[in-house]
């Protein structure tokens, strides 16, 4: 069974005073060392969940740019323990999740790892699981009071797009429901999807904006931004000053780059109190992106910019819904020279 990264993993050295080790990950080893025993009796451990999780973030990190990577998560690391240095034998092999949820009854192979601080979508969007699990999975499309089953087939292919290869990197696999695809039957329109233990229902607020993030499970999901949106626009100035010839109109300092910065203020639509609690989950992540519904196709990676967040209960606001405002970063700035 594989381990979730931040819970905290030994591996027994056996009963010596040092030891020489290293983790390989296939063919390529990603981390050598010799370990000594603190103690003055006993057998040697070393936590190599650190060390993994370092591996682990570099290879996430190159991912999204890189191609034809095969890196997919569990990912599978082998130590081995030599005496001397050079000739080494295997201990074990272990199998880490991208998981830094904190939660110790979360299975990934059996609760699966969408989260979604809503599960509200909209008919313009492809939704979006990724899992652990391998084979097709069937999806229950509701029109009203008519429903049929759709079988999704797991996508294990890297595609060229960023938010692809990390869907697929995410887990084993992912799958993709369009809901443009699916958004009529019998003469009815889509008003939900269940994929798994997840039910997705249809918005009718129109939005403009999807986010696409990875959620501390390990697993993508979505989140609509359905109320306003505020795009800012930033300009760092880089100049210089020269000597100028004051009988003539010359300058004397020089703007010779700008650095552009795009980004923009969102709203979620109103939350329940559960769901509010899941605003962590998107606010937290290191891995997210923006659709434009307005073209769904076009979908850029971006950074969170707030860096607070306050968790509010319904009755403190007299047992209103509540909405939350934050701002996104597009992650490649724009220079003019």
């Amino acid at each position: 069974m594989a381990v979730p990264i931040w819970k905290d993993h030994f591996t027994n050295l056996g009963a010596v005073a040092s030891q020489y080790f290293r983790i390989r990950v296939n063919s390529t080893t990603v981390y050598q060392g010799k370990a000594v025993r603190a103690a003055s009796s006993g057998n040697l451990y070393i936590r190599i969940n650190d060390i993994c999780a370092d591996y682990m973030a570099q290879q996430a990190a190159t991912v999204p740019v890189s191609t034809g990577s095969s890196v997919t998560f569990p990912m599978s690391f082998t130590v081995q323990k030599s005496s001397t240095g050079s000739s080494w034998s295997t201990v074990e092999t272990v199998d880490f999740t991208d998981d830094w949820s904190f939660d110790n009854s979360f299975n990934g192979s059996t609760m699966g790892m969408s989260f979604p601080i809503t599960g509200r979508v909209d008919l313009r969007q492809t939704i979006w699981q990724t899992r652990y699990a391998t084979g097709s999975v069937t999806a229950t499309a509701r029109y009203g009071s008519t429903s049929r089953s759709i079988t999704l087939t797991l996508n294990t292919g890297t595609g060229s797009a960023a938010y692809l290869k990390s869907l697929t990197h995410a887990g084993v696999g992912y799958v993709a429901f369009n809901c443009a695809q699916y958004a009529t039957y019998s003469g009815k329109t889509l008003t939900s999807v269940t994929i798994g233990l997840v039910t997705y229902n249809v918005a009718n607020s129109c939005p403009k904006y999807n986010i696409l993030y990875k959620n501390p499970y390990g697993g993508f999901d979505t989140v609509l931004c359905e109320g306003a949106s505020t795009r800012k626009h930033s300009i760092a100035r880089d100049t210089f000053k020269a000597d100028y010839d004051n009988t003539v109109q010359g300058r004397e300092e020089w703007n010779y780059m700008n650095e552009v910065t795009d980004s923009i203020e969102l709203n979620t639509g109103f939350l329940t109190e559960d769901e509010s609690g899941r605003m962590p989950y998107l606010l937290d992540s290191t891995d997210v992106f923006l659709q434009d519904l307005d073209n769904p196709s076009v979908i850029v990676p971006v950074v969170i910019a707030t860096d607070s967040y306050s968790f509010q209960t319904l009755n403190r606001l007299g047992m209103k819904m509540m909405n939350h405002t934050f701002e996104i970063r597009i992650a490649q700035n724009k220079y003019r020279r």
